[in-house]
């Protein structure tokens, strides 16, 4: 059997499948969550559509199929973070970073998803999600830190000018 597209280890049919085929529904935000990746990596716009919180569907299903990007290769999902969306919470956040390559680049996207119960039922919403920009590789690009002012070390006396060391003082 071959494994679900969105790291569990589980099988497919096992895993995502029924969720994606609509035989089953996510206990969790966390299984929406990579229920949804694992729409994304089948291509299938139409999960994406339903799973959305009710107010956005309209918007989602004008997007349609441009949702998913042939030219998008999912290669794997890293959960880094999970504030509740339990089964018995009414709402949760999922942090995570899915790898991808478009145009032979090795690619990361990472966002901070809200899910909502609504209804019973773990939906996705896009408006109270935050999607920082793909970056160009899975190497992080940094931005070059510039003081101000000079550095001060731990031993160093603190500049409020109390005369104690920096670390005893403000540090």
């Amino acid at each position: 059997m071959k494994d679900c597209p969105c790291g569990s280890n589980f099988p497919f049919t096992d895993c995502c499948g029924p969720l994606v085929r609509g035989t089953g529904f996510p206990d969790t935000a966390e299984d929406l969550m990579r229920s949804r990746y694992t729409a994304f990596a089948q291509k299938n716009w139409e999960y994406l559509v339903i799973t959305s919180h009710p107010e956005e569907k309209k918007e989602m299903a004008k997007l349609g199929p441009a949702l998913v990007d042939d030219g998008v290769v999912w290669k794997k999902l890293e959960i880094l973070d999970i504030r509740a969306g339990g089964q018995n919470d009414s709402e949760g956040q999922v942090n995570f970073v899915a790898h991808f390559v478009k145009d032979g680049l090795d690619q990361t996207l990472r966002e901070s998803s809200r899910f909502y119960k609504v209804n019973g039922r773990w939906v996705y919403s896009r408006k109270d999600s935050t999607l920082p920009p793909v970056s160009g590789s899975t190497e992080e690009k940094s931005k070059t830190f510039v003081r101000n002012e000079p550095k001060v070390g731990r031993n160093d006396p603190c500049p409020c000018g109390s005369r104690k060391k920096y670390k005893k003082c403000c540090g």
